[in-house]
């Protein structure tokens, strides 16, 4: 039977169409401390975050402290947005600076899990939320997560077309491969043959827990969500094990054109 590694093993040249890598649009300069004001923190806000979150404590793996800076860090995300949300490109030039994420079918779809009310925007709310599952979620929670990434269309299963978009958005790049669609759709039946396990001729969200369960490497077999667990702990360093003022954090997190 094939391992994860082959879910992952087929190539696509450069010239196949909508094979993207997005390209950084702004980033964080560390060295350059900008001179404006920084937006205030906004109190009601964060007490709105934080009443929500009470709510369901239990489903959440950041402790108040750590919450506390998330917010903060929103704010500095958001800083010279009117509607104090994160819009598309900002949310996923952030994904792309911190994390290194660069497919634009992945960010795209990160984008779209976060944005749980579907207006466009992450807010505050939504970003604790999606945070808490992206760096701190369990096996169950981070499964859930990857199956709303990977269907496409938003339905409880990955349809064979979907499979294909992803894998060929995702495969590596070989030069000398000279059938790259050929290679891409034995992918998909390799993938099939593997995972689909009612043998419906496409993934559900119980199929694709279950393979997930007996092989872990298949939560990112479609592509990269998740972050390294060394961007993750960089990213966490920053946030929450250090000791920084506003300043500082203004130096981290700032948002300038390239």
């Amino acid at each position: 039977m094939p391992s994860a590694a082959n879910v992952r093993s087929a190539v696509v040249p450069d010239d196949i169409p909508e094979v993207r890598k997005i390209r950084s649009r702004h980033s964080w300069k560390v060295g350059n401390v900008g001179h404006r004001k920084p937006p205030p923190r906004s109190k009601e806000s964060i007490r709105y975050v934080q009443k929500e979150i009470a709510k369901r404590k239990e489903k959440f793996h950041f402790s108040k402290e750590e919450i506390d800076a998330l917010c903060l860090l929103f704010r500095y995300l958001v800083q010279d947005d009117e509607t104090n949300a994160l819009d598309r490109t900002r949310f996923q030039d952030f994904l792309h600076n911190t994390f290194e994420t660069t497919e634009d079918i992945i960010l795209d779809r990160v984008f779209k899990v976060f944005d749980r009310d579907s207006d466009g925007r992450v807010n505050m709310l939504e970003w604790i939320i999606g945070l808490n599952v992206y760096l701190r979620g369990s096996l169950h929670e981070k499964i859930a997560f990857a199956f709303d990434c990977y269907s496409l269309k938003g339905e409880k299963f990955i349809t064979r077309q979907e499979i294909f978009q992803l894998l060929k958005s995702s495969v590596p790049k070989q030069m000398n491969e000279e059938n790259p669609i050929e290679s891409i759709k034995e992918l998909v039946e390799i993938t099939l043959k593997k995972m689909d396990k009612d043998r419906d001729n496409r993934l559900s969200d119980d199929d694709f827990a279950a393979s997930v369960h007996g092989d872990p490497l298949l939560l990112c077999c479609f592509g990269q969500i998740f972050p390294s667990s060394s961007k993750r702990e960089a990213f966490e360093q920053i946030a929450f094990g250090q000791q920084l003022n506003k300043e500082q954090l203004k130096t981290i997190f700032d948002y300038k054109n390239n």
